[in-house]
């Protein structure tokens, strides 16, 4: 036989190609993984060691929390010294002549091109004067414009320009740009676009205005219009500002005369300059996502300039460079997996491969300014090479599930896995270990009466079915089926795993609700054919417990034993006094409490205990805000219960009527009214609200 017609290389055949072509129509059709796909771009630009070089003619003009809030940073002298100050001072927003006196210092200083990041959509006090500047420097300043998204889908898109009293005609004047930056699909920005048609923006077919970025506008001002890019462009970003990327200069110190001399040179430093105004911080909302997380508006705006001054942009692949890269990996793992037979060379040769491509796309990155396909290529890659590992551990792994699947008809399934995946620790245990755990307890009412009256073959089937339901229910949450005692069911939390005394209670309190969902369905199922319907009790309680093995030389059983499982048997048997088909002990509740509606249903000292408890009734998870009659109810009846702890038996009785009158079938409080009214005629001389049971 050829070795190319051999089943294993053929299935492994088969299955490169399935994985190739899996991963073909992820990147094609799912834009979750494209997402995922962008992000560990994201950590390539990240963790690379270049980024973009600040060009030195790009300044940023921050409008930061001390320009804010200048009036309270600054001394009165240094405010009297400039009536900018004075004007910042008032109050934000300023008056627009404030605008008017920055370009004009700034242009006065010798800047080549003044751009603001900020928005003038309405009139305001200063109008005049701004306008005045804008006009007088139109060649060498560009203000900003405002596409805006409904979050209606299909909303129209709208444009806001500056008001007409700067700038009558911002649609097509070249003092204008956008100031937008769109983020892709999961809302991180990694491109800019420096300008679009009318049909790009609105989704029409006019196409006849091209509108721009505040980044195109500022290279049309300095004479590069021609290299303005058409289309997206992938930034590279350059360093953030705590690593010598763009310092932001407080707009404030500008105004400053001591600053303006010593820092500034009196303005020399901004000759030539090409100064992008706007906020900073998040002060005024202008924070955006990207790769290196928030950065400000007008740092995004140098990053652009920056960009498109050295054509220093990110190379994306085509859909179609994608998909050649993803099929190229799946033939080169379908060739290692085929040449190394053995599984610890095919191992060694698939991680130091992995390795090597993340290298190479770094690499790529670095150097070339150049993203290589990541996620996709890499998995195709990685899923088919592990297949003819895979292969081999399917083939044992089968046989040991099927060991396993024998095991767990005699034992619990996290029994089983902690037997086979902690063995020592496990088997040490057995040995006798004292545990915190819950505990439920839950009973069948009336069942041996029924196995007197029902046909023997329908009752086996029928408790087969009950048993199967809620087993199922108590591996859902994780539980251990320590024992089956006769219709009972014993199952515990945390003698083999726990998270923690909280999460076992959430667990079964979890589980015993969805063991009375489970009998309410069967009971319904049972009707329909004839059967009788079951009904039952839950107790839950925590506490220590001894867990080992306990039994004979011949015959042991894994099991817990002590006071709490005791206790828990005596509260699920106070279900049938109280009529409530589940019950919680004090332990229990004071762990769920956060999380479950629960109601007070007695303080019991059961009978040869020293210690009273007291017992709640749960009413369903918080999640779930209770019904208006049923708040009512709880709210009536813990005043009622109030008086009765307090020894008011004549007004709690008659507020356990008004109980009833919101829910006439309420057992606790007829059960309640009953036991305040011989209270009251009895008139204990000592009274601490503990109800004595007589019977176990």
């Amino acid at each position: 036989m050829s070795r190319w017609q051999e089943p294993h290389l053929r299935g492994v055949a088969v299955l490169c190609a399935l994985c190739t072509a899996a991963l073909l129509v992820l990147h094609a059709r799912f834009a979750p993984f494209r997402r995922v796909e962008d992000q560990a771009r994201d950590l390539v630009m990240q963790y690379g060691t270049h980024r973009s070089k600040p060009d030195p003619r790009l300044v940023y003009i921050a409008l930061d929390d001390s320009t804010m809030n200048v009036a309270s940073n600054l001394f009165p002298e240094d405010l009297a010294a400039s009536p900018a100050l004075q004007k910042m001072a008032a109050g934000w927003p300023w008056p627009r002549d404030v605008y008017a006196m920055l370009i004009d210092r700034l242009m006065q200083a010798g800047a080549r091109v003044v751009a603001l990041d900020i928005l003038f959509p309405s009139a305001r006090d200063g109008d005049a004067a701004l306008k005045a500047v804008l006009d007088k420097y139109h060649d060498r300043v560009v203000i900003g414009s405002n596409f805006s998204d409904e979050d209606i889908p299909g909303s129209p898109r709208t444009y806001t320009l500056p008001t007409q009293d700067l700038i009558p005609d911002g649609a097509a004047d070249d003092r204008v740009g956008y100031v937008n930056f769109w983020p892709e699909a999961d809302g991180v920005i990694r491109s800019a676009r420096y300008r679009m048609t009318r049909g790009e923006a609105f989704q029409t077919a006019d196409n006849g205005q091209v509108y721009y970025s505040l980044a195109g506008r500022v290279m049309q001002k300095i004479g590069l219009g021609p290299l303005v890019p058409g289309a997206l462009r992938g930034l590279r970003f350059a360093p953030t500002q705590a690593a010598e990327g763009f310092q932001p200069i407080p707009l404030y110190t500008l105004f400053l005369p001591d600053a303006w001399r010593k820092n500034f040179n009196n303005g020399a430093v901004f000759n030539d300059k090409i100064i992008v105004v706007g906020p900073y911080g998040n002060s005024l909302k202008d924070q955006l996502p990207t790769p290196f997380g928030l950065m400000d508006g007008p740092e995004l705006h140098l990053n652009a300039i920056n960009e498109a001054l050295h054509s220093d942009f990110v190379s994306i692949p085509s859909d179609k460079e994608f998909a050649i890269l993803i099929v190229a990996m799946g033939i080169a793992a379908f060739a290692l997996s085929a040449f190394l037979s053995r599984p610890l060379y095919l191992a060694l040769t698939l991680v130091g491969a992995t390795a090597g491509y993340l290298g190479f796309t770094a690499l790529a990155f670095d150097q070339f300014h150049r993203v290589i396909p990541f996620l996709a290529p890499l998995l195709t890659f990685d899923a088919s090479s592990a297949l003819s590992l895979y292969w081999k551990w399917l083939l044992e792994r089968r046989e040991r599930a099927r060991m396993r699947r024998m095991f767990e008809r005699f034992v619990s399934k996290n029994v089983v896995k902690e037997v086979v995946e902690n063995r020592a620790s496990y088997l040490h245990q057995l040995g006798g270990v004292r545990k915190p755990v819950v505990i439920i307890m839950t009973d069948l009412r009336g069942f041996t009466t029924l196995t007197e009256e029902a046909d023997s073959t329908q009752l086996v089937a029928q408790l087969n079915e009950y048993f199967t339901a809620m087993v199922n229910c108590i591996f859902a949450a994780n539980g251990t089926v320590d024992k089956f005692v006769g219709d009972a069911i014993l199952a515990v939390w945390g003698n083999i795993h726990s998270d923690g005394p909280v999460s076992d209670a959430l667990l079964a309190v979890k589980t015993g609700l969805a063991m009375l969902q489970s009998l309410d369905k069967l009971n319904q199922d049972w009707l329909a054919r004839g059967w009788p319907i079951l009904k039952m009790g839950i107790g839950i309680n925590f506490g220590d417990v001894i867990f080992g093995a306990i039994g004979s030389e011949q015959k042991a059983e894994p099991t817990v034993i002590g006071d709490a499982v005791n206790s828990a048997s005596r509260i699920e048997g106070l279900t049938k006094e109280y009529g409530v088909d589940l019950l919680v002990g004090e332990s229990v509740a004071e762990l769920v409490r956060a999380t479950y509606h629960l109601q007070i249903v007695d303080c019991v000292r059961m009978k040869g205990k020293s210690r009273a408890m007291k017992v709640h009734a749960v009413l369903g998870p918080k999640s779930n805000p209770l019904d208006p009659r049923t708040a009512a109810y709880l709210e009536k009846y813990e005043t009622a219960h109030a008086s009765y702890e307090s020894a008011d038996f004549a007004i709690a009785c008659s507020q356990f009527r008004e109980t009833l009158e919101i829910k006439p079938d309420d057992s606790l409080a007829n059960i309640y009214m009953e036991r305040c009214h011989e209270l009251a005629e009895q008139q204990p001389q000592k009274w601490d609200g503990v109800f004595v049971m007589k019977t176990k």
